[in-house]
């Protein structure tokens, strides 16, 4: 451990650890690709019994080209944020720090090219492909405000935060990890909490829910869960796709529930209500909060361990550390990524269990989960690969199979 710490003293160990973290990455990125590629549509007869193949075949093709789409779109972020470690080592060599204000615009600077950068591929991806497929009713205008309000809201985020970081490395360089974690922390509560007000509106046109007896039906299962709701909401999701959700969202007096106006013109009464049943077990087993406390102490532990590298590269207060540190928590967060997926879909199979206690509505389950795959054209039964690595949900044929099995007891 201590040669490992060692090797961190200089630049050039700081070199190879982006090299080694970049390698794993790429070597993940690239058994996804094969993974994908190899895959076929499951030909066995407890995916034939719910789906035809026609569909298998259609959702293995779409799911096929957005996994090589996602795939090179990350190779060209990774691609770029290396160049851009390059040429500001180069360029930063001899000043390391900078005004702040300068470091901000250089940061911003970076995120504006880097958008532009992955833009063309984003637009394939989000409006051509998803239009070939019938999933979209976005018009070329709505896609690109959309883009851009999502990539200035991300880009005012990250300049921010990195802007910030830089600041504390050069005023506070002994604690700043420590300090920036902890406005992380309250940051991440505060976004929970304020999302659902100043964020979502951004997307959709919400409309208290008008179906008195619908309404009634939903606030029988947040009683018995134990769950105060201030608003059951209906968003506009029609104006942009043809997928259906339903989702919690919230704290406090910001608390509602948010129905997809997809779910409610094309599923069941019952089928709706095991949507919000699954939702409203993510609140009873407090799943959200445990996600948070969780997100927060990765926090901590991720600046901390970035604190003792950059620290020990003596790059605490270099401006060129931020892009480093940039580049480093893109990694990062895309290596640990099978864990938290791992959790998630923990946590999904008790929503899913809780659903069928609270409703006991096994088949509107399984004419649910059909019905999504179906809408979403989902991967019913993914790579093995694929579901370890990617996946936060447990698979659709999985969770009808354990549907039909709790039916059957």
């Amino acid at each position: 451990m201590g040669l490992r710490l060692k090797l961190l003293e200089s630049n050039q160990g700081l070199m190879w650890l982006l090299i080694i973290l970049g390698a794993l990455s790429l070597a993940m990125l690239f058994i996804l690709l094969i993974s994908s590629i190899i895959y076929r549509p499951p030909g066995d007869p407890a995916a034939l019994n719910y789906f035809n193949a026609g569909f298998l075949e259609r959702a293995a093709h779409y799911n096929q080209i957005s996994m090589i789409i996602s795939v090179s779109v990350k190779v060209l972020i990774w691609i770029f944020m290396a160049a851009a470690v390059l040429v500001v080592w180069r360029f930063f060599s001899g000043t390391g720090n900078v005004r702040i204000y300068i470091a901000a615009g250089y940061i911003a600077l970076f995120y504006i090219i880097l958008n532009l950068v992955i833009l063309p591929l984003s637009f394939y991806r989000g409006y051509v492909i998803e239009h070939q497929f019938g999933l979209s009713n976005q018009s070329v205008v709505l896609w690109f405000s959309d883009f851009a309000r999502e990539k200035a809201i991300d880009m005012l985020i990250s300049v921010a935060a990195f802007t910030g970081l830089y600041a504390l490395m050069v005023y506070v360089p002994k604690y700043w990890w420590l300090i920036g974690a902890s406005i992380m922390a309250v940051f991440i509560i505060l976004g929970v909490y304020l999302y659902p007000v100043l964020i979502d509106p951004l997307y959709f046109k919400f409309n208290p829910l008008q179906d008195k007896k619908l309404k009634e039906e939903i606030l029988n299962i947040t009683d018995k869960v134990g769950i105060e709701v201030d608003e059951i909401l209906v968003a506009d999701a029609s104006r942009r796709t043809v997928k259906a959700n339903a989702y919690f969202t919230g704290f406090g007096n910001t608390r509602r529930i948010v129905l997809y106006d997809n779910l409610l013109n094309n599923f069941s009464s019952e089928e709706t209500l095991n949507v919000v049943a699954h939702e409203a077990a993510h609140w009873r087993y407090a799943h959200i909060v445990k996600t948070i406390a969780i997100g927060i102490s990765a926090g901590f532990l991720g600046l901390y361990i970035l604190g003792l590298i950059i620290n020990r590269s003596g790059l605490r207060g270099d401006f060129r550390s931020i892009f480093i540190i940039i580049l480093l928590i893109s990694f990062i967060s895309f290596l640990t990524a099978p864990a938290q997926n791992t959790l998630s879909r923990y946590f999904e199979r008790q929503s899913d269990q809780l659903t069928f206690e609270i409703t006991e509505r096994y088949d509107a389950q399984v004419g649910l989960l059909k019905g999504l795959a179906e809408a979403n054209l989902s991967n019913v039964s993914p790579h093995p690969v694929i579901r370890a690595l990617l996946y936060s949900h447990p698979p659709i044929l999985e969770r009808i199979q354990t549907a039909d099995n709790q039916k059957q007891h």
